[in-house]
């Protein structure tokens, strides 16, 4: 199994920190998240290890990735990186991942993850489900609020099965969520493809599993615990400031 941690945004609603540092490498507890998320990914078993960032902030991920491999990490980082240097020429995570998929040739079971997630559960659990199933399989949370839920993609299960996904719902029909975490077997990896030449929206990666859901069989592991969207300077002040 191989893991893609996407950097490639540019934060917007995190500025003007974010015109300077990108938010995956902001700091919690003096460390950056994206640290934290790459031990989390370390410690279960994958192969490789990709990064995809964009132009501008390529430089700090290449030293970030410097400094990790010179104090004991037993693997190599690699690099994507997307040519867009402002947030008019993003790609979007959905066509970021595909730019990936294709520049990191990826064909096996992938693990990707967004890299301003920060939560204190090991994916272990979303792993073995997926070695079970061999099924596209998302790691979900319970938000607990409705109001919240409309924030991100909504997950309605039955067991394990995932029978229902909106993104960004008006409505949600349930308060569990996609926390951007998610596993696909490697013939599921040539969909975004399929799904991009369909001129589908390429950014919120809910929009790729909303369109996926009525092609293929989605399965879900539930966590609890804490996990945050690091996506506003609220909710980075928040982390920040907790004791974890």
């Amino acid at each position: 199994m191989d893991a893609l941690i996407l950097c490639g945004g540019f934060a917007t609603r995190l500025e003007p920190i974010t015109l300077f540092v990108p938010k995956p490498l902001l700091p919690i507890r003096g460390r950056p998240i994206l640290d934290y998320i790459l031990e989390n990914v370390a410690r279960n078993g994958v192969n490789r290890i990709v990064v995809s960032t964009n132009r501008k902030f390529a430089d700090q991920f290449t030293y970030w990735k410097t400094h990790r491999e010179n104090n004991g990490l037993n693997r190599q980082i690699e690099m994507v990186i997307e040519p867009s240097m402002h947030n008019g020429e993003k790609f979007g995570a959905i066509r970021g991942i595909q730019y990936a998929i294709e520049k990191s040739r990826f064909s096996d079971a992938l693990i990707v993850i967004a890299g301003d997630n920060f939560y204190d559960f090991d994916l272990s659990a979303l792993i073995a489900r997926f070695e079970e199933t061999k099924k596209p399989t998302i790691a979900v949370f319970d938000i607990g609020s409705i109001e919240e839920a409309k924030r991100f993609g909504v997950v309605s299960m039955k067991g394990n099965r995932i029978v229902d996904f909106q993104e960004k719902p008006e409505s949600p029909k349930s308060t569990l969520i996609s926390t951007g975490i998610y596993v696909f077997p490697g013939k599921t990896l040539a969909k975004y493809k399929e799904y991009l030449a369909d001129k589908n929206n390429p950014d919120a990666p809910g929009y790729f599993l909303q369109w996926l859901i009525k092609r293929t069989e989605l399965e879900a592991v539930v966590y609890k615990g804490k996990w945050f969207d690091v996506g506003t300077i609220e909710t980075y002040k928040k982390v920040f400031d907790m004791h974890l």
